[in-house]
């Protein structure tokens, strides 16, 4: 790897085999923050005595400021150069790991700010990376890149668990803040790597950020705490966030990026796959704590044989992208996801070990995904909007996980899902979680679809 890739400015010299292992290793403690904090709920559940809406707060709050600096960085990544950017962001990221660890014994409040602040910091770190990956190496290198990007997103989803798990049981929840401050070793080497790029054209539009803020916030509030208020706040700041970008001169999000139907359906394709991606760690933890009596720990074993699999597979998705096209690698994945699903759900109540070997595939399904979903987006938009491009599918994805962890919490909250949508299957407290996996299934299904009419069904070569 390491073949550079031109933009309007100037062309940029970057080595690969030096630059990928670091990117690699602030990939991973990216995105481990997504979910090494999942299986730790019940501990601080206990601490504050929450309930699990309440509780859901450490792991949303996070999805919410994570997503929107996804987008706020990929734009800036269009204007200013991605060396600064990095470790802005590392160094916002350690300092709401700061806050997190120093102030958890006094309020419950500083928890939920210091994960604000993480997830504005480590949004940097995705955004950014996905930025280099798809504007500095050629579409062969990219879709291997890709591959290891997802492997090792993957393996940090899986691995968080685990984690979490035993750090929980064995010292203190509050202890997985301080994971944050690893990222901090990669600064010397990406200030003394990464290319010092011309400030390119372009300003940030704070109103357009702002109005998006307003509008995801609100909605996610809605979907914890139900109200007209809130809904209409939303629906208010998301119609002018509209009118602000098709009027402003220069948009936070140019209107230009909806006009590709591939783009837009990309983007609600994954839209469903990132709320089954992020709520089974956020479900299987209450469901094997509750149900099962799993602690901490035993929750993370259960877990670690898909998260470690992700890494093998997700480098072998990236191959295949390369050699036989995204789709391929895609569709596959949809397969493996879908097929775990159902093999979870008839076994919840059986062996329930037999879960951890339904994990592996459904983890090399999400590393698949995510390859070529990345990669078929990287293809359609334009180099010079390659930063916001990326960074709104990375806000996208991490509301939709927002969202979703929202949502499953307040249904399980409301038990809404205490009896079975299937009649003949009655199963006890496992029900509400049965009716869960149902739900994800009819999602993988309907991405799959979404992602068919957005790309094609063809095999393709990248």
């Amino acid at each position: 790897m390491g073949k550079i890739m031109a933009d309007d400015a100037a062309v940029y010299k970057l080595d690969g085999k030096k630059a990928v292992p670091w990117i690699l290793f602030v990939m991973f403690f990216g995105v481990l923050n997504e979910t090494v904090f999942n299986i730790s709920t019940p501990k601080v559940a206990a601490q504050y005595d929450l309930s699990p809406t309440g509780v859901s707060w450490i792991i949303t709050v996070f999805f919410i400021t994570f997503g929107i600096g996804t987008v706020a960085f990929g734009k800036l990544a269009d204007m200013y150069s991605v060396r600064s950017l990095i470790t802005n962001g590392l160094v916002i990221y350690a300092l709401g790991a700061l806050v997190g660890f120093l102030m958890q014994q006094q309020w419950y409040a500083a928890v939920i700010i210091g994960r604000a602040i993480q997830g504005v910091g480590a949004s940097a770190i995705p955004a950014l990376i996905m930025v280099v990956t798809a504007r500095y190496f050629t579409p062969s290198d990219r879709s291997k890149l890709f591959g290891i990007l997802a492997s090792t997103s993957s393996f940090a989803i899986g691995i968080g668990p685990v984690v979490g798990g035993i750090i929980s049981a064995y010292i203190h929840w509050s202890v997985l803040f301080l994971l944050s401050l690893m990222p901090l070793l990669s600064i010397p080497f990406f200030r003394r790597t990464f290319p010092v790029e011309v400030k390119r054209a372009g300003s940030m539009d704070i109103p357009g950020l702002l109005l998006l803020s307003v509008s995801v916030t609100a909605f996610v509030f809605w979907f914890t705490d139900p109200s007209w208020l809130l809904l209409l706040l939303g629906i208010a700041a998301l119609s002018a966030f509209i009118w602000r970008i098709r009027t402003a001169a220069e948009p936070f999000v140019q209107p230009e990026l909806f006009r590709s139907r591939s783009y837009r359906t990309g983007l609600l394709a994954g839209t469903l796959l990132f709320v089954v991606m992020t709520g089974i760690p956020f479900v299987l933890p209450l469901f094997l704590s509750g149900v099962h009596g799993f602690n901490t720990d035993q929750i993370g074993l259960m877990l670690f044989p898909g998260s470690i699999s992700a890494v093998v597979f997700g480098t072998i998705a990236g191959r295949l992208a390369a050699s036989k096209g995204a789709n391929y690698v895609a569709y596959i994945g949809l397969l493996l996801v879908g097929a775990a699903l159902l093999g979870v759900m008839f076994m919840m109540t059986q062996w329930i070990w037999y879960i951890a070997l339904m994990l592996i595939p459904l983890y090399i399904g999400f590393a698949f995904v995510q390859t070529g979903l990345y990669d078929k987006l990287a293809q359609v938009i334009p180099l010079e909007l390659m930063g916001v491009g990326m960074g709104l599918f990375g806000l996208i994805a991490q509301i939709s996980g927002a969202f979703g962890t929202a949502a499953i919490a307040q249904v399980l909250d409301k038990d809404w899902l205490a009896h079975s949508i299937v009649p003949m299957f009655e199963l006890g407290a496992s029900t509400a979680y049965w009716n869960l996996l149902i739900g994800f299934i009819a999602l993988i299904i309907i991405a799959w679809l979404l992602y068919r009419l957005a790309f094609g069904y063809k095999r393709d070569v990248s």
